[in-house]
C-alpha cells in the first residue's frame, strides 16, 4: 500500500529501489519470523512468511525478474535456445511447434508455417539452482541511471542480478513468476479481433513472444 503512494510514475529499472526494503523484510520473516497472537488458541506463536510467486504483465516481468523481455533472446522460457528473427518491423519469436508431441501432424507441415518441418526437442527447463549458478558467474554493471548497460553476449538477456534470489528459498521454487491472466486475455483478444475485423491501427500478427511465454 505504501508503494502505490510512493511510485507515481513508471519506475523501470529503478523498481528495485522500492523493492529493497521489501526483500529485507521477507528475509527476516523467513529466517526469524515475528511473534503473533493466535486468537483461536489464545497463545503467541512465531509467524514466518514466504513469497510463492509474483504476478505481473510481461513488461513488469522484466522489471521484477531482471531479465529483459525485448530483443532477440527475450523469451524467458527458451533462454539461449530461443528461435527469433526480424519480420514486419519487429522481432518475432517462433519455434512453438517444439512443444507439440512427436507424432503431431503440425510438426510435419512446412508450407503452413516457416517452410520447415519441426524435429527439435522442446527447450530444456532450467532449475532455480542452475539459474542461480549461472547468475553467480556473471559480472553485472553497477546499478544507476548513468551507468552504461552494454551487456556481453554471455549475459544473454539478464540486465542485473535479480535481488529476489537473495531469499533463501527463491531458487527452490518451481514457479517464480506468473503472467497476469487479465493482460494475456485482453492482449490476445484485442489482437485477434483487430486483425479479423481489420480495425485501423489494431491489425497485426498475434504476438508470438506472448504465446511463447504462455507455454
Amino acid at each position: 500500500m505504501m508503494m502505490t503512494v510512493l511510485i507515481t510514475e513508471h519506475p523501470g529499472r529503478t523498481i528495485y529501489v522500492y523493492l529493497w526494503p521489501l526483500v529485507d523484510e521477507l528475509k527476516d520473516l523467513w529466517t526469524n519470523g515475528v511473534r503473533t497472537y493466535d486468537k483461536a488458541t489464545g497463545k503467541m506463536f512465531t509467524l514466518r512468511a514466504a513469497v510463492m510467486w509474483t504476478v505481473n504483465d510481461f513488461p513488469a516481468y522484466a522489471m521484477v525478474s531482471r531479465c529483459s523481455t525485448k530483443g532477440y533472446m527475450a523469451c524467458p522460457v527458451c533462454k539461449e535456445d530461443v528461435t527469433s528473427g526480424w519480420h514486419a518491423g519487429k522481432v518475432c519469436y517462433l519455434g512453438h511447434r517444439r512443444w507439440l508431441p512427436w507424432d503431431h501432424e503440425w510438426r510435419e507441415k512446412d508450407k503452413e508455417f516457416d517452410g520447415n518441418t519441426e524435429c527439435r526437442l522442446r527447450p530444456r527447463e532450467w532449475s532455480g539452482d542452475e539459474i542461480l549458478e549461472q547468475l553467480n558467474r556473471l559480472d553485472f554493471a553497477q546499478f544507476g541511471k548513468t551507468v552504461s548497460r552494454i551487456r556481453p553476449s554471455t549475459h544473454m538477456n539478464w540486465t542485473h542480478d535479480p535481488m529476489f534470489f537473495e531469499l533463501p528459498y527463491w531458487s527452490k521454487l518451481k514457479l517464480r513468476h506468473n503472467l497476469d491472466v487479465m493482460h494475456v486475455e485482453k492482449n490476445v483478444f484485442d489482437t485477434l479481433v483487430g486483425t479479423i475485423l481489420d480495425i485501423k491501427g489494431k491489425t497485426k500478427e498475434a504476438s508470438s513472444r506472448l504465446f511463447c511465454a504462455m507455454q
